[in-house]
């Protein structure tokens, strides 16, 4: 009987142990930013901290498709790295700002709903690939 007892103060602390050590290694994921971005300053103070001075083309009203398939999947990885909350507007209507970025031939968009920022992007016209916002490939 002092066997098993030996056994049962021990296992409890043991098994605590291997979960916390299990929990802290897993992959955290980011938190959502929430950026607001209803006002043009706002807009041109985020296109700033990302490195660029722009000039603001047009506007547009939009929805995010209610299906996020693979043509959307460079867009949505990219906004997954920018931690902004594009999936959780998909079906939602929004505003689009196709901005022109100065000293490049790049252009940015930024895709707005509920006054925040959901979705940004830079691409070149031409060739109408999907850049991460310094202006680079994603791949």
């Amino acid at each position: 009987m002092k066997k098993y007892l030996k056994y049962l103060l021990i296992l409890p602390p043991a098994v605590l142990c291997c979960v916390a050590v299990i929990l802290s290694h897993q992959k955290k994921i980011p938190a959502v930013e929430t950026i607001p971005v209803s006002t043009e300053e706002e807009r041109s103070e985020w296109l700033m901290l990302q490195g660029w001075n722009a000039e603001l083309l047009n506007s547009r009203l939009v929805t995010v498709p209610a299906e996020l398939n693979e043509n959307c999947t460079d867009y949505t990885l990219l906004q997954e790295k920018l931690r902004l909350p594009f999936a959780q507007y998909a079906g939602k209507h929004g505003v689009l700002y196709t901005y022109r970025l100065e000293n490049s031939a790049l252009y940015a968009e930024l895709l707005t709903a509920d006054g925040i920022l959901v979705g940004a992007q830079c691409y070149h016209p031409e060739k109408g690939r999907t850049l991460d916002m310094q202006g680079r490939n994603l791949t």
